[in-house]
């Protein structure tokens, strides 16, 4: 019984989630490959605002890493497989993408999605989803991840999800507020 449970709400989460374009436009790779531009020795980036890109593994869980974890683990492990770091990252950014957990991958976070937080997803669909964990900020033009009585997989569940929705998390650590951002203004 538990696991046909779990097919329906994995089978929900999956239907969901269908999206016609891709996580990540063709620009959007082109500016985040300029990072393979290097001076002495380190990295040149160009901040676009969120850092935290997410993989699904073959083993049901997800990996966090940051944009510079992707690009030292390009540097040390996979730079002669492709032949750029934009290579790279068409291939990793790909929707469709597993990753498999013996690759060796340079991490932030590793973690297993929320059922519940899944299951809630699945019933409310994105907007409503958004609406529930977000919340107007001070800033003129923001919204705030209402992170308020979270555990720690709720809310790294929460952040995946924004993540497929095309929405990245941008934490302010001094005053410990989360924002959300639309991935394409962050590329503006």
């Amino acid at each position: 019984m538990k696991k046909i449970i779990i097919l329906l709400m994995l089978f929900c989460f999956l239907i969901s989630c269908e999206r016609k374009e891709p996580n990540f436009s063709e620009e959007m790779i082109e500016k985040l490959a300029l990072g393979d531009n290097e001076k002495n020795g380190f990295p040149i980036f160009i901040p676009y605002g969120f850092s935290d890109l997410y993989f699904r593994t073959n083993h049901n869980e997800i990996f966090m890493t940051t944009e510079n974890y992707l690009y030292a683990s390009y540097k040390l492990y996979y730079s002669k497989k492709y032949k750029s770091f934009k290579m790279f990252l068409e291939t990793f950014l790909n929707d469709d993408f597993v990753f498999d957990e013996k690759s060796p991958l340079i991490l932030e976070q590793k973690f297993k999605l929320d059922s519940k937080i899944e299951k809630e997803y699945c019933d409310l669909g994105f907007n409503k989803f958004l609406k529930k964990y977000s919340k107007s900020s001070k800033r003129k033009n923001e919204i705030e991840l209402n992170k308020s009585n979270l555990k720690t997989d709720e809310y790294f569940t929460i952040k995946y999800l924004f993540y497929l929705n095309k929405y990245d998390v941008s934490s302010d650590c001094l005053i410990g507020i989360d924002y959300l951002r639309k991935r394409e203004d962050s590329f503006k």
